[in-house]
Parts: C-alpha cells; structure tokens; sequence
C-alpha cells in the first residue's frame, strides 16, 4: 500500500515572509513553494525537500537559488538570473527552464540527464553535469570561468566541451577519444577510467595534474608535452613511455604497465613510481628524483643506475636482487628490500634516514648484521616475523 506523503507548503512552515534578505526553507518536509514571496533580496534555498516542482517559488532573486536534493522533475519556475545555481541529486531528466544568467557556478549532477540543452551558454563559475546519462556534451555552455565535471557519464566524445577551463574532469565515461576537448586547461586534467587506447587530443599544456589512469592505453603518443603537476599513466598496456611529457612538476607514476625500459620519462620529477612493471634495468631513469623512488615487483636483478641519493622512501622489494649492489649510498626515508632472494647485503648503502624493511629473502640476517653494514636511524623490520 503507497503512503500518501502529507502536503506541506511554504506558507505552512515559513509563515508571510517579505522577502527580505536571505531566505532557507530547507530540510522542512516542504511538498509545496506555494506562500513564497516572489521576490528574494538575497539568496534562496528550498533544498533538502520533498518538492517535485518549483511551482510558486520566488521570480527574482538576488542571490543563489538553491533546489538541490528533492524529487524535482521539472526546473521550470527558476529565476531568469542567479549568482550560483544548484539543482543536483533530484530526477531531472531535463534542464529546460533553467537561469538564463548565471553569475557564479551551475551544478546539476546526479540527475537523470541526457541532454544539456537548456542551459546559459556562459557559466562564470564551475560547471558540473557529473553522475548523469550524458551520452554528449552538446548543448553544453561554451564558456566556462571554472572548473568543468562531466565525470561519471555515458560520454562516447568530449565534442561540446568549452575551449577553456581551470580544472576538467571527463573521468569514468566510455571515451575512446580526447578529440573535442578543452585546448587549455589551466588546472588538472583528469581522464582516467575510460576506453582510450591514444591520448590524441589532450591538451599540450596542463598547469595541474595530469591522469589517465586506468585506461586502455597502448602508447603516451598524442598526450601533453610538459605537465606542472602529477602525471598518473598507471595501470595501462604500456610496453613504452615514449610519447610521456618532457616536464613533470610533480610526481610521476608508471606503475602496473608492462614496461621494460623507462626511456622517455622526464629528466627531472618529484616522486617516481614504476612499480609492477617488467623492468630488468634502471635504464632511462629520470636525471633527478626529488621525493620517493618505487621501483618493487618488477624484474631486477641489479640496483645499477639507480640514484645515489633519494629523498625520500627507497622500495625494490619483490624483485630478483641477489644482493645491494649499486643501491643508493643514501636514503632519507624508509628503505624496503623485501622479498627478494639476497644472499648477501653487500651494496652500497650507507644511510637510511628511516625504517629498514626486509625478510623472506634467501639468506637470514639479523638487525647486528644490517646495521654493521649501515646507519639506520628508524627501525629493523623483519617481515618474516610479522602476523
């Protein structure tokens, strides 16, 4: 048996109001705007409602229009001009009767949209259309003072995006293509977990971070040539990093690929994380590593070329090493070489700033012998005694 939901308006729980100021009626159990003052000096917020409509809701204000988070079908009834409008997580199928000016962000994600049409063509602020089932961006606002998320769609082409943006966020669509997207992107660009096979079409430049994580990548060809934040291509089918930025500002993550040369990776990065690979070799290893260093579970049976100094954490576990030899002279932080079949800890290690992990290797040694052989100022860990 259906309940009937008790009708509640505005009227009811707000009283005659004049509309002076700012005006919250959210989280009241409202059905109903009905007894709303038609004008709001300031902003306006019915979210958190059980509205379906945005029948007698005010026809000017001065401020933001909140609706978010109720039953809403229909956006008809909003203000021409808003300063930040936010009609997410209701049951829109459409953004027909939308604000025609919108002067700081518009935000409409978690509806049931498959079509952008309807909304100003200029958003000052953010945009957000994510968690929708958008299958294009047409119909979408050229222009973007902001952030722009069409994250979490069913997007096959980025055609329709704006030309410029701070942050974009295409992540979690079915994209087998960057053609259509932004050329400037002045924040992050994140287009991770999609079908892309190339990274045609993204842009040459990106002032944040860069992700194409989880992907279906075969080659970095196409992708952008210098990237002032993090670099993410993990868990792709590299066999090649050719085609990767020439400058990364950040981090640096090639992990889980199936790479067995780093040739074409940046000269200098902060952190380097080539994990999960099939290297045998640190050839083609960055000039300057700034922070940590993870080279484990790959194929190495030599620590040659690897950096004198780390910065930062030091992990070669789960390779083939034997022994130390041509292990960096000095780590400031935590150093692992567990999991690998060392007889001996000849090397060339020195300093370890932090911890020094070790254990199931194919000789035994104890925290006297380890630390003979260098200064460790955290702690021995033995693995093969853990729980």
């Amino acid at each position: 048996m259906t309940t009937k939901v008790k009708a509640v308006t505005f009227k009811d729980v707000m009283g005659n109001l004049d509309g002076k100021g700012d005006m919250d009626c959210s989280h009241k159990g409202l059905t109903s705007l009905e007894g709303c003052p038609e004008e709001v000096e300031g902003n306006f917020n019915c979210s958190g409602n059980l509205l379906t409509t945005l029948d007698g809701a005010p026809h000017k204000v001065g401020g933001d229009f909140f609706c978010s988070d109720n039953q809403l079908t229909s956006i008809e009834g909003t203000p021409d001009d808003v300063d930040n409008f936010d009609c997410s997580h209701n049951l829109l199928t459409s953004l027909a009767g939308a604000p025609k000016n919108v002067q700081g962000d518009f935000d409409c994600n978690n509806n049931r949209l498959t079509s952008l049409t309807g909304i100003p063509k200029r958003v000052k602020g953010n945009f957000d259309c994510s968690a929708n089932l958008l299958t294009t961006l047409e119909g979408g606002p050229h222009k973007v003072g902001g952030d722009f998320s069409c994250s979490d769609n069913q997007l096959t082409t980025l055609e329709g995006s704006p030309h410029e943006v701070i942050d974009f966020d295409c992540s979690h669509n079915r994209l087998t293509s960057l053609d259509g997207g932004p050329d400037d992107v002045r924040g992050d660009f994140d287009c991770s977990n999609n079908l892309l096979t190339s990274l045609v079409g993204a842009p040459d430049f990106v002032v944040g971070d860069f992700s194409c994580a989880g992907n279906q990548l075969t080659s970095l060809k196409g992708g952008p040539v210098e990237v002032y934040g993090n670099f993410d291509c993990s868990n792709h089918q590299l066999i090649s990093l050719k085609g990767a930025p020439k400058e990364v500002g950040g981090y640096f993550n090639c992990s889980g690929n199936q790479l067995s040369s780093l040739r074409g990776t940046p000269q200098e990065v902060g952190d380097f994380n080539c994990s999960n690979n099939q290297l045998t070799s640190f050839d083609g290893i960055p000039d300057k590593i700034q922070g940590h260093f993870d080279c484990s579970r790959n194929l190495l049976a030599t620590l040659k070329g690897a950096p004198k100094k780390v910065k930062g954490d030091f992990n070669c576990a789960n390779n083939e090493l034997t022994s130390l030899k041509g292990s960096p002279k000095k780590v400031k932080g935590i150093f692992n070489c567990s999991g690998n079949p060392l007889t001996t800890l000849d090397g060339a290690l020195k300093k370890v700033g932090g911890d020094f992990i070790c254990g199931e290797h194919a000789g035994v040694f104890t925290e006297e012998q380890v630390r003979a052989v260098c200064t460790i100022k955290g702690n021995y860990i033995d693995i093969s005694f853990l729980p």
